[in-house]
């Protein structure tokens, strides 16, 4: 079992540092400065990838890459949107981060 931390960033209150104190060896945590339908830019990740390494901690899980509204109701450019969250998904595996969830709170 790998036990891991919610992060939300560089802006959240809890540091690196703090998780990695408490014991975490990987971390959740999703790019939600990028606006929603937006691609992921193998770039983005890779500069989130490194921070958390720089700290001796995992990507382990994506929380979440959201699904854009037009996606969801299928209208207006949702096809493009689509194609967009897969490009994502393929960006994020080509950088070895294989899990992604969801949180429908």
């Amino acid at each position: 079992m790998k036990e891991t931390w919610r992060w939300f960033g560089p802006e959240d209150s809890v540091s690196l540092e703090q998780i990695v104190q408490a014991g975490a060896t990987g971390v959740v945590t999703a790019l939600d400065h990028i606006a929603t339908g937006d691609v992921w830019l193998r770039a983005e990740i890779v500069k989130r990838k490194v921070l958390l390494e720089e700290h001796g901690l995992e990507w382990s899980v994506v929380e979440s890459v959201p699904v854009h509204q037009n996606i969801k109701l299928r209208k207006g450019d949702f096809a493009r949107l689509i194609d967009n969250y897969r490009e994502t998904v393929r960006n994020l595996g080509a950088e070895g981060i294989n899990r992604v969830c969801y949180n429908f709170m």
